[in-house]
């Protein structure tokens, strides 16, 4: 008997020891799952049973570290009485990609292009061409953009891909996310143009004929829908060996979708064997962790954002934001080796925590240069060019990247008159020439002069600029910028103030990729 108990003994303590000598990287390692494992589809019968009442909870419970600064993925399971139980740590943000002050590598520089739907003036070879590359006014040409985003928030119809996107037909389905991707991959051929990947691929083809090969890669980045929540006819996966039908109301479900359409991002990309580019990340379409700009008139029971526009559809009744999986999505895309991306406002909730929350890289807002100043905006919520510097500076201080934004309201014709007292933020009186009552010979003589663009935006955008030539932003941060077709027109501009303004970027940019 003593012998059988002594033998008990030994081999309890050799397999405690066995257990406690495994590594954590390798244990970290190990339980990463994919779509099909059982941790994603665990607790998939019933509603979510965890509630994050306030950021600081969800940081707590979902994107928090452990003594050691591992990061840790929340399991699918939940405890109705312990909480969230955290599972096996994932691996860590490659923390390479975040840049802090300081940092003298080579900063990116990306353009959004806003692709997807039929509505979205054409992105094909010929037209990225301006993009990809950029002539002086000397008459030389260079490399312009090395990076691109791909970006779109609702379908033709008007199907959205996330809870805070502008989509009055609400949530997409699984057929909408299935469509985004065939539009992104797609090898259509319409009038010497390619649509897609496929032609940004193929207008770098072109501009190596006469710039020849780069010393750099074009990367690119793809957007990935955000779960409507409550939503509950997205349609089905097979998960695990069985179907399974999507209810967005439950957080594996939600999370299960997006690590599917990330999947099928990079399986298909990887299938296209492209020529000039590579896939460098994913982006989160949401700018905001949850729908704090939005808010209900208690009265009208109208939502409006901060510039008071109306919004058409939104959910109401306690809805739980997709927030609460950004953290696992941010580790399944490290796992499979790739960034993941983010752009919110300034002031959108959760933008400080953007790192415990996994992102690689954040580029904020300034939000500077939004709307026609005298038209669209009251003087009190203009932001100046000094709140600019604030929000550059913090960026500059915590390794954010910075957004920079230019709007198509830029090249709405004008009438402006420059006003008595020197107004470094808005020049000019402006008055719409679609809005005005009076004939141009009339506004003359009122001492106003016809624009084809707007006068006051146009020194917005030399302002915007010039702050982020004074706080450094072009020396210490990533850029992305806010192109919505705005950077393409100006770059097909002949007028001599527009084309000193894009020599005095591309001339940044140049500089910034050779470093």
């Amino acid at each position: 008997m003593k012998k059988i108990l002594s033998f008990l003994l030994i081999f309890v303590c050799i397999s405690c020891t066995t257990k406690t000598a495994v590594p954590p990287t390798r244990i970290a390692k190990a339980t990463v799952t994919n779509i099909g494992s059982s941790s994603a589809v665990d607790g998939l019968n019933g509603l979510d049973k965890v509630s994050y009442t306030t950021y600081a909870d969800y940081v707590d419970k979902v994107a928090g570290t452990n003594s050691d600064n591992t990061r840790s993925e929340v399991s699918g399971v939940h405890d109705s009485n312990a909480g969230a139980q955290r599972a096996a740590a994932a691996p860590a943000p490659n923390t390479a990609a975040h840049y802090p002050k300081g940092d003298d590598t080579r900063k990116d520089d990306i353009i959004a292009i806003y692709y997807g739907n039929k509505n979205r003036p054409k992105a094909g070879r010929n037209e990225l061409k301006k993009l990809v590359t950029h002539t002086f006014k000397d008459g030389h040409t260079e490399w312009f953009f090395p990076s691109f985003l791909y970006v779109e928030f609702k379908t033709d119809e008007g199907y959205k891909f996330g809870d805070n996107q502008p989509g009055e037909k609400g949530a997409t389905n699984k057929g909408h996310w299935e469509w985004l991707l065939n539009r992104y991959f797609s090898t259509a051929y319409n009038g010497g143009n390619f649509d897609g990947l496929k032609a940004l691929d193929e207008c770098i083809e072109d501009c190596k004929k006469l710039l020849g090969k780069p010393a750099f890669k074009h990367k690119v980045y793809l957007t990935v829908p955000s779960p409507c929540t409550d939503f509950t006819e997205w349609g089905s996966l097979r998960i695990n060996g069985r179907t399974v039908k999507i209810d967005f109301r439950k957080r594996e479900h939600r999370l299960a979708a997006v690590k599917w359409f990330v999947d099928e991002v990079i399986s298909r990309f990887q299938a296209q064997h492209y020529k000039n580019i590579t896939l460098e990340g994913l982006y989160w379409v949401e700018e905001t962790t949850s729908v704090t700009s939005w808010h209900k008139d208690s009265k009208t029971g109208e939502w409006t954002n901060m510039t008071g526009a109306r919004y058409d559809y939104i959910y109401v009744d306690n809805v739980r934001k997709s927030n609460d999986i950004i953290a696992d999505v941010c580790a399944h895309v490290h796992s499979r080796g790739f960034k993941f991306y983010w752009i919110p406002f300034d002031g959108a909730y959760g933008n400080q925590k953007w790192k415990s929350l996994g992102f690689d890289r954040c580029d904020i807002q300034t939000g500077y240069f939004w709307g026609t100043p005298d038209l669209l905006r009251a003087s009190k919520s203009l932001k100046t060019m000094q709140e600019a510097r604030k929000i550059c500076d913090r960026a500059v201080q915590d390794g954010m990247g910075v957004e920079f934004e230019i709007s198509t309201d830029l090249f709405v014709p004008c009438y402006g008159k420059l006003k008595k007292t020197h107004d470094i933020e808005r020049p000019y009186e402006i008055v719409k020439v679609k809005d005005c009552k009076k004939s141009p010979s009339e506004m003359k003589a009122l001492g106003y002069k016809q624009f084809d663009h707007n006068p006051c935006l146009m020194q917005r955008l030399k302002n915007l600029m010039t702050v982020f030539e004074e706080q450094g932003v072009f020396e210490h941060c990533n850029l992305s910028y806010y192109e919505n077709y705005s950077i393409l027109r100006l770059c097909n501009s002949t007028d001599p103030e527009i084309i000193k303004i894009m020599d005095r970027l591309a001339r940044h940019i140049s500089r910034r990729r050779a470093r």
